[in-house]
This record gives C-alpha cells, structure tokens and sequence, in this order.
C-alpha cells in the first residue's frame, strides 16, 4: 500500500501485527479492542525510529509497551544473542520483534536472517523498518545488508529517502493481507461489498 510517510507506513504495518497478536490471544482487537487479554503483548527493538513508539501511542499499547534490548557494542544493531534471551523469557506471549535496516541517527542494519531465524523459532511477528536503509538492496556494494528482509511479516519503506520524491511517499508492506483487511476495512452501503480484490479504502 503507498501510505503517506515511513511514520504512517509503521502505523499500519503494527496495527496489522496488533491484530495478529490479539488473535492469537482469542481476541479481534480490531473488532473488541484493547482489553485485560492483550496485556501480554510484547514489543521488542534494538533501536527504534521515533515514528515507531508514536504508532505504538497511537494504537492503544502505549510507549512503555516498547521493550529496548541491548544493541551490539559501539552499535545500533540489536544484539540477537539478548533477543533471544529476551524472547526465552516469555514464550507464550505474542511478540512483535522490530528491526531496522538502516536507522535513523548511524544507518546501521540488524542481522534481518538472525532476526527471522528467532522469529520462527518463537512464532512471533517481525516487522522490518526500512525507511532509511531498504534501497540499499538496489546497490551491488550495500545488498548483502538487507539480505533476510524478505523473510519479513511486514516491512516498511520510505520512497522520500532514497527516491528523491514528495516527502509524503512511503510503502506499506505485508504478507498477510487478510489482516490488514480485518483491521481497516471500511464497510458502508455505498462502497458496496469488498469482494476478492478490495478496494484501497479496505486497506
């Protein structure tokens, strides 16, 4: 989906990882909401971009839903040996791990396979945010740093960066459509039924 800047393409890929959570905890919260059941949901990062904590603000979790795991030394990449720790210590609960291919301050690149790898081991949510470094794929010198970020649940992109277009230009992805269409549809008598390919209104 284009979304209007890399703060909204990581507000929707997160409501979409909410949504996911909450189910595996027995709740819609796109239908119920947030509630005593999806206490136990565990947001997970090495080094944040602001614009994530401001959609964990807006999404009902709050910023102190944010769990910071230490980062390699001298580094921003998160220490994948502390995220596993970090995800031993509560297996049970739904966890949405985010990382960054690229951040905001050095422009550094999380281990995205090492991510992935305690992603499926833990059955937890990864969610890339590539606003800054993802075009780096483009680049025969730089590529190897995004290697794993199509293993992804849901990456974010920034057109704006890289692209050299309109400020409000990013990318929303996600490989699970059904729950970005759980989470944002729009039903209403005048836009008629969703049907197989929905409507952007839907996403």
């Amino acid at each position: 989906s284009f979304v209007t800047g890399a703060t909204m393409s990581n507000f929707v890929n997160l409501a979409v990882a909410r949504e996911w959570a909450g189910q595996r905890l027995g709740v819609s919260v796109a239908e119920e909401g947030l509630d005593g059941r999806t206490d136990g949901i565990r947001i997970l990062s090495g080094s944040p971009h602001s614009s994530v904590v401001k959609s964990l603000a807006q999404l009902g979790f709050g910023r102190a839903r944010m769990e910071l795991i230490p980062t390699l030394p001298g580094r921003e990449a998160v220490d994948p040996s502390a995220l596993r720790r970090a995800l031993a210590a509560a297996p049970d609960r739904p966890t949405i791990i985010v990382g960054s291919a690229g951040t905001v301050n050095t422009v550094d690149f999380d281990d995205l396979h090492a991510l992935a790898d305690l992603r499926d081991e833990f059955d937890a949510w990864l969610h890339i945010d590539g606003a800054f470094g993802a075009f780096a794929a483009l680049s025969p010198d730089h590529a190897a740093l995004t290697d794993g970020i199509d293993r992804a649940d849901s990456v974010t992109l920034d057109l704006h960066k890289w692209l050299n277009v309109p400020y409000d230009s990013a990318v929303q992805y996600t490989r699970h459509p059904e729950l970005q269409l759980q989470t944002f549809r729009n039903s209403a008598a005048y836009l008629g039924e969703i049907g197989d390919r929905p409507d952007f209104v839907h996403l």
